[in-house]
């Protein structure tokens, strides 16, 4: 073998023996989980604009989150109204997200005739007190001018999921 090699050998030997040998260090981590109660929402009360007189002008007809209703000009209003109410069940002090599926829905009489309604709720987030909590939907009916006299109906959806 080359002297060269050898020595070239050597002095990485001797390197490697003279390095601080490693000291090995450890950690611990931990894992955990929190298992919520499954949510479930419940209608309370469905929005309900009450009775209406049509006019010759289109007008509308606007509930609030507290059922109070603003019946347009033109208009007349007959009946109890109401806000769309739902109560929400699940872990205690979780927030939950609150949302409405389509916040535009149309109302039919069956006969083709149809109005529109634009909802809204200013609940877009909600604390569970106890495990339960609840929110309103209002909502905005356009009503057309010498709309036809009808039972109107139609649905929409909300959705709750935690934050």
């Amino acid at each position: 073998m080359n002297m060269t090699v050898l020595k070239a050998l050597g002095i990485a030997g001797v390197a490697f023996a003279s390095a601080s040998p490693a000291f090995a260090q450890s950690a611990t981590g931990d894992a955990s989980v929190k298992i919520l109660t499954a949510i479930t929402v419940t209608k309370s009360s469905d929005l309900y604009f009450g009775k209406v007189l049509a006019s010759a002008s289109a007008a509308t007809v606007d509930i609030a989150e507290n059922g109070s209703r603003t019946c347009g000009t033109g208009l007349s209003c007959y009946d109890t109204a109401t806000a769309g109410g739902f109560n929400v069940t699940g872990t205690d002090g979780e927030t939950v997200t609150v949302a409405i599926d389509n916040p535009n829905i149309s109302l039919s009489d069956g006969h083709g005739n149809s109005m529109d309604v634009a909802l809204s709720t200013s609940t877009s987030t909600l604390t569970l007190a106890g495990g339960s909590g609840s929110f309103n939907i209002a909502g905005s009916l356009s009503v057309g001018a010498n709309q036809a006299a009808g039972d109107y109906t139609g649905q929409y959806s909300v959705s709750v999921d935690y934050q």
